[in-house]
């Protein structure tokens, strides 16, 4: 498991990226930090693997992305797409605009859907 402290502050701009997986009862979330480049492409690749792999609802938290490149986008497009075709899907918590730009760009909205701001899902809201 790629993991990060989750009570720990979200980085400033300019930070390394993270990838945090965790496997709850009824589906996967994902959290990322930080910058998300070239720097964090292993562990994207593990957590796209194990959340495809799982084959359940995979909850995305974009909220302390600071920056992502292509190789992000790139993973975001790839396990949506993945979950799909395993019969389930991916959601974004956000907000974040500049995720929600790039996916927009790319022309993959149809692949993701955005939870309402307000929505946190109860394993998340546990850790806090």
């Amino acid at each position: 498991m790629v993991s990060k402290d989750p009570q720990a502050s979200a980085p400033h701009d300019g930070a390394p990226g993270d990838v945090v997986v965790l496997s709850q009862d009824d589906h996967t979330l994902v959290i990322l930090y930080g910058d998300v480049d070239v720097r964090v492409s292993d562990e994207l690749e593990y957590a796209g693997r194990f959340s495809i792999d799982a084959g359940r609802l995979t909850v995305l938290d974009v909220r302390h992305v600071t920056m992502m490149d292509s190789v992000g986008v790139s993973f975001v497009v790839r396990m949506a797409a993945g979950l799909r075709s395993a019969g389930t899907e991916l959601l974004l918590q956000g907000p974040s605009r500049r995720v929600s730009e790039l996916i927009s760009l790319v022309g993959a909205t149809e692949l993701t859907r955005w939870l309402p701001d307000e929505a946190l899902l109860s394993a998340q809201v546990e850790q806090s």
